[in-house]
């Protein structure tokens, strides 16, 4: 494939120019291109395409100059930086793009901002912008247009406005009940239909997580042992092995909802997630049973066997492992840091009170360097066997997880929890953007090579 790429600037003429049909190529790209004059090509942009004739003009700029009404076909926005085109010799076409775009399901608030996610959105952009790519928030739509109404950020806030289709879509929908209803399943459908990549495509419930991951010999002696809260035999069952036992939500995040039980002087001692006075016993098993039921209120929960954790002046401890895949495809740690609890918290999540520290920087402190570093080499390498694990046993493409692993008073590590969805929070001091930015328009990159010779819009 004769494929020649960079950036170029995208200008329009007026609307009232007559050569509609007319594409002008600044003439050192023209003669690289090797067009001639008044050849047909198409030029592309998401979905659409127009046939066009083109010319060469002068500049001091690599530039495409589009008639106006092309410019409406194609859906471009007003570019100010120059933008990645590729031109396609053996099928005498220019594509515009990629177009990377973000999948989600918030509204601007009254100051035209996404709160919390708009320093990371705002990143995404910047680096984007970098690589002469557009970048543009996207809410569940059809697609049958062959446009999207997408968000692009301007001087008074994000703006929604007709865009082309997105080559990669990056998951950032943050509802659990939104995944699951018929809209998102026939948004997948179309991408599907268009050969249109969306990675991170869904929440991960703890219970399928530990399902999958048991198939993976090498990670069984770094599970605890974990079921479903159903059964009241099966429950009975397993709290006779363990005196402590965690009792989580399948589906649950920032550690809510999370109760610790532990048997003390004959009964049941249930301590609930970011309540510190919120402590109630239980008589029996069978008591325990009736009150974890009435707790869960019909949601799935699971039961897993709790943890000695390491622990540092009282609190617990444990590892969130940023992972994303490369450009081959393999798992690399982006970051890592290390989650402290509160004394006397069940949980060390950061929603709950904790503090966070960098991972490698804690290990140094808590450890002799030689065990740190044994330590960190232990913990990198079960984050990325348990991303693989996953990858391989899961149907949806997955190009960012967040690994909770933690090291009981043993320094054995114990896989806690993967998450699909990463938080997002600014909390770096970094100046232009994160690691997890590039990672992940890196991916989005390796991505894109394998979509533009099969899209069928």
């Amino acid at each position: 494939m004769n494929l020649n790429h960079q950036k170029v600037y995208i200008t329009v003429n007026p609307a009232e120019t007559r050569k509609k049909a007319l594409l002008f190529i600044e003439e050192k790209l023209f003669e690289e291109w090797d067009l001639q004059f008044g050849e047909p090509v198409t030029i592309m942009a998401g979905c659409r395409s127009v046939p066009v004739l083109v010319q060469p003009f002068a500049s001091s700029q690599p530039t495409l100059k589009l008639s106006y009404d092309m410019n409406q076909i194609l859906s471009l926005p007003i570019f100010s930086d120059p933008i990645s085109v590729s031109y396609h010799a053996d099928e005498r076409s220019i594509k515009i793009g990629p177009f990377f775009a973000s999948l989600m399901n918030q509204t601007p608030l009254q100051d035209g901002t996404f709160g919390e996610m708009e320093k990371f959105y705002q990143e995404m952009k910047t680096y984007c912008n970098q690589q002469g790519i557009p970048f543009y928030l996207v809410k569940l739509q059809s697609l049958q247009d062959g446009v999207v109404e997408g968000y692009l950020p301007g001087q008074s806030g994000w703006k929604a406005l007709p865009l082309p289709i997105p080559d990669v879509f990056y998951n950032r929908i943050h509802s659990r009940k939104l995944e699951q209803s018929s809209s998102f399943k026939l948004f997948k459908t179309e991408l599907e239909e268009r050969s249109i990549p969306m990675f991170n495509g869904r929440f991960l419930s703890k219970h399928d997580v530990h399902e999958l991951l048991i198939l993976e010999d090498g990670l069984l002696p770094n599970l605890p042992e974990t079921i479903l809260f159903n059964e009241e035999e099966t429950f009975l069952t397993f709290i006779e092995k363990h005196s402590v036992i965690y009792f989580k939500p399948a589906s649950g995040s920032q550690g809510r909802n999370i109760c610790r039980l532990t048997q003390v002087a004959g009964k049941w001692k249930i301590e609930q997630s970011g309540h510190l006075q919120n402590v109630h016993f239980a008589d029996t098993d069978e008591k325990l049973f009736e009150t974890l039921k009435k707790f869960s209120r019909k949601r799935s929960f699971i039961l897993q066997k709790g943890i000695s954790l390491f622990e540092t002046d009282q609190r617990k401890v444990d590892f969130r492992i940023l992972l994303h895949r490369n450009e081959q495809l393999e798992w690399k740690v982006t970051s890592m840091v290390a989650r402290i609890g509160d004394p006397g918290t069940i949980v060390s999540n950061l929603a709950q009170g904790g503090l966070m520290k960098n991972g490698p920087d804690f290990l140094k402190e808590a450890f002799e360097l030689q065990d740190a570093s044994r330590i960190y080499q232990k913990l990198v390498r079960l984050a990325k066997n348990t991303a693989q694990a996953l990858v391989e046993n899961l149907d949806d493409s997955f190009g960012e997880l967040g690994i909770d692993l933690a090291l009981d008073t043993d320094t054995h590590p114990w896989i806690i929890e993967v998450n699909s969805k990463p938080s997002k929070k600014f909390q770096g001091n970094y100046e232009t953007f994160r690691p997890s930015v590039k990672s992940i328009i890196d991916f989005m990159l390796a991505l894109y090579p394998k979509t533009i010779h099969k899209r069928s819009c």
